[in-house]
């Protein structure tokens, strides 16, 4: 044996029998450890180094595939970590923190001398041993911090420094008497994974790249010059590490342009130039990510349908960004009674299409009516079940062609401003707006505005979104009638309306309103996780979901903005999305299953929960930090809360009633005007960060207790919490009725405020279909139980493959344009 200094020795059985036992600790007889011994003994060449033994050990363990296995091979692969990376001394954190400094991968951190000394007591490296095998592989081969060129390679991190960098980064600019106590909180709470945070806030806290957000939602209006716009915040915002959801507003292909001078070439070479755009830089060492999204009315809506399909014709034909199609229960209603809907855009019917991006049912139909009876307004119409139908198929049989619900994202949401589309993942939804000039994109402050002259002839202009108080009241489709909305958004001013503005307390009454300009926006995805496998308490919730809240406040204002108003309005907004990690392993460990009625009854409460502690926690950094500047763009300060726009089909699906006591909340936010965040829930695949955290991802069931991973050249050899034990709880998601999985997702959007990556999984044995039937009933019952959105359609089917012997096997084949796992798309939203 080679030992780390180069000395030799003979090979002593002993020794490695003391490691292999020592690895084994606690697991019993789970784990077989001298038979592992054994395997890695009879496979070593005469002479190795004690590090390559190690290394063997960890692999020959790793074969075991279980949860107790990989636990095993975790306890013995720290010690490996550590000694390679450090070798024979390990540097305290202020030693490696001054080297990372001076190398250019951090920055220096503003802590003293004796605060480092406080750190040091606090970082606990034993804890490495405590995780399994692919928690602590990923954490150390994606996150940590390391030269990744040419054969100078080096990681410069184990796991507790990665988790004690983002602790101390995260609470360095806190107040002096309280930082300190938030290092400990942040590095508790997210090196025993209870906090599941995103990718971003791993590989840039402490470092000089100050990119935090996962992904970005941004429209255009239907000029040449913000069509644009778009395409440069496609590009900027994926070299700056964000994917993208794109909603493209613009005519289609043979409408006028310019009065009829140019002849419109519709929508396919401005998707093709947005494909350009994300694909022109890396992300994290791959290509970037956009998900397109544009309405079912669209009339387009047949080639648009089909760009992901590879039988399409070549100039019909844009794969390698995703798409996603806008419906609603109109939609919905049609499709079931086999009717036809005619078509349009923002240009043939302006008025038509802010409606159906709208929570006013009523209007929409209305403008529908009065369109259709309108002899002079051509119509091109589309079989609505058909449609439906080519959109259904079209994700059967890619896995990525999602679906959006254009009322629900408007109806239920604290947001009074349209929400247009999703992001790459489908579980964001907030508002956004078109830029009209490229300037206003460079711009630190509010661009927008609205001129209006006052009874008393005095000409005023107002920044759109400015906070004014007026005497409005607003009718709410919810349990709590009509109330108060004592502040809105200058840019909603009507005519003969009173109003008094913060700067002088006069109140002025609006005469005309002569001009207005719209605030343009880019919606930010600012997220994390909460894993409730690991808290121990309703106490410890609330502290998990305080810390989580007040790890994205911070990262918001801790970015750089490559675009300048962008920060203002992602600062302005405050929009949190903060989702559940590992629900899988939480409903196995409580011995419950996502299609019994007690399972449902148990996330429904779970979401609840959930929700509760943000939102009070959320008043709570209102009170400490202040409220979102523009939370009187939202229902919040009115007492809102999600269960009152909730979709109450969903009380259907189970047989019991919400737990928590709301009316206080309800109080503290109308005493409070709010909160600190404009949103705070949605629920994300998380499929890279679940693996940091050893937990499956999202809310979704496991696709098996056992599996192997992939992300980017890192193979993980993954397993279920506790799966060995717990095999026969874990429901598997091959195996779920597709009406219980999304019956899994409608309780929980029933408590969210924004939406979720509702993955769907279907397998399918030699010989059987998906039926038009089956799609189109889990369509209806998507939309009747209030889906925001639809994600991945996953299917797993068996087919003959000859191996090099000639033996012909049966082997599993997940659809063709995925990889094994269910990411999101180049990774720039996951967590």
């Amino acid at each position: 044996m080679i030992k780390f200094d180069g000395t030799r020795e003979p090979f002593i059985a002993e020794k490695p029998a003391r490691w292999t036992q020592w690895g084994a600790r606690k697991l019993g007889k789970r784990v077989d450890w001298p038979s592992i011994l054994a395997e890695a003994v009879n496979e070593c060449p005469p002479v190795l180094s004690t590090l390559e033994f190690q290394e063997k050990l960890v692999d020959v363990t790793l074969r075991g595939e279980s949860w107790a296995h990989y636990l095993m091979a975790g306890r013995l692969y720290a010690p490996l970590i550590m000694k390679q990376t450090f070798g024979n001394e390990v540097p305290t954190i202020r030693e490696l923190h001054e080297k990372l400094a001076l190398m250019g991968y951090m920055y220096r951190l503003d802590y003293s001398e004796a605060e480092y000394a406080e750190c040091q007591k606090l970082i606990d490296h034993k804890k490495d041993q405590t995780y399994p095998h692919f928690r602590s592989e990923y954490i150390y081969k994606k996150y940590a911090l390391q030269n990744r060129i040419g054969t100078s390679k080096q990681v410069f991190e184990t796991p507790q420094f990665v988790y004690m960098r983002m602790a101390m980064a995260l609470s360095e600019d806190q107040p002096r008497d309280r930082r300190m106590r938030d290092v400990a909180k942040f590095y508790e709470h997210l090196s025993d994974a209870r906090i599941n945070a995103p990718t971003p806030n791993y590989v840039n806290l402490g470092t000089p790249l100050r990119g935090f957000a996962s992904c970005c939602i941004y429209s255009n209006e239907d000029t040449a010059a913000s069509i644009g716009i778009g395409l440069h915040i496609a590009y900027t915002m994926t070299y700056m590490s964000a994917g993208c959801g794109t909603h493209l507003n613009t005519r289609s292909l043979g409408e006028p342009v310019r009065g009829g001078m140019i002849r419109h070439q519709g929508k396919l070479p401005y998707i093709r130039a947005t494909k350009a755009m994300v694909e022109a830089n890396l992300q994290n060492g791959r290509g970037g990510a956009d998900t397109l999204t544009y309405s079912m009315f669209d009339p387009e809506n047949e080639t648009l349908l089909q760009l992901q399909n590879p039988m399409s014709t070549a100039d019909k034909q844009i794969r390698g960004i995703d798409y996603s199609v806008t419906v609603s229960k109109f939609i919905a209603r049609f499709a079931g009674a086999k009717g036809k809907l005619f078509k349009f855009n923002s240009f043939t019917a302006p008025d038509l299409y802010d409606a159906f991006y709208s929570a006013d049912f009523a209007k929409f139909e209305e403008l529908y009516a009065k369109y259709e009876a309108d002899p002079l307004f051509v119509k091109d119409y589309f079989n609505a079940r058909e449609l439906v139908l080519v959109a259904l198929t079209e994700a059967l049989e890619t896995g990525r062609y999602y679906l959006t619900w254009a009322d629900e994202m408007n109806r239920h949401t604290p947001f009074y401003d349209e929400i247009f589309a999703s992001n790459l993942c489908q579980e964001i939804m907030l508002p956004q707006r078109g830029y009209a000039h490229m300037l206003d994109l460079y711009s630190e402050s509010s661009v927008g505005y609205i001129r209006l002259t006052t009874t008393d002839d005095n000409r005023m202009e107002l920044e759109a979104p400015q906070k004014v108080w007026v005497d409005r009241e607003i009718p709410m489709d919810y349990p709590v009638g009509r109330i108060a909305r004592p502040a809105i958004a200058a840019i909603e001013l009507q005519p003969g309306e009173s109003f008094r503005t913060v700067k002088d307390g006069l109140t002025y009454t609006v005469a005309t309103v002569d001009e207005i300009k719209r605030e343009p926006e880019v919606a930010m995805c600012n997220i994390g996780g909460i894993v409730p496998a690991n808290i121990e308490s309703d106490e410890q919730w609330a502290e998990v979901a305080y810390y989580t809240l007040l790890m994205i406040d911070i990262c918001i204002h801790k970015a750089e903005y490559e675009l300048p108003h962008i920060g203002y309005t992602s600062k302005s907004r405050m929009n949190a999305g903060v989702g559940l990690m590992g629900v899988a392993t939480w409903m196995a460990k409580n011995n419950l299953r996502y299609s019994t009625q007690e399972g449902k009854n148990a996330l429904f409460h779970l979401d609840e929960t959930h929700m509760y502690h943000l939102i009070t926690q959320s008043i709570q950094l209102g009170k400490e930090r202040g409220n979102a500047p523009w939370m009187h763009r939202t229902k919040w300060p009115e007492g809102y809360l999600p269960q009152d726009s909730a979709n109450q089909n969903v009380l259907e699906l189970v047989t019991v009633k919400p737990a928590r006591d709301w009316a206080p909340v309800r109080a503290a936010l109308i005493e409070n005007e709010g909160m600190r965040f404009s949103c705070v829930n949605s629920h994300m695949p998380g499929e890279s960060s679940s693996k940091a955290a050893g937990q499956p991802n999202g809310r979704y069931p496991v696709r098996d207790v056992v599996m192997t991973k992939t992300d980017n050249g890192i193979v993980s050899r993954w397993a279920a919490p506790e799966g060995d034990i717990w095999a026969d709880r874990y429901e598997i998601a091959w195996d779920l009725d597709y009406t219980h999985q999304i019956d899994s997702y409608a309780v929980g959007q029933y408590w969210c405020d924004q939406g979720m990556s509702a993955d769907q999984w279907r397998r399918l044995p030699p010989g059987e279909t998906v039926g038009s039937a089956e799609l189109l009933q889990g369509f209806f019952r998507m939309t009747k139980y209030g889906f925001k959105s639809r994600y991945y359609y996953n299917t797993l089917t068996t087919a003959p493959k000859r191996m090099e012997n000639g033996e012909i096997v049966m082997v599993e084949v997940r659809n063709t344009d995925k990889a094994p796992e269910a990411d999101c798309g180049a990774g720039g939203c996951k967590m």
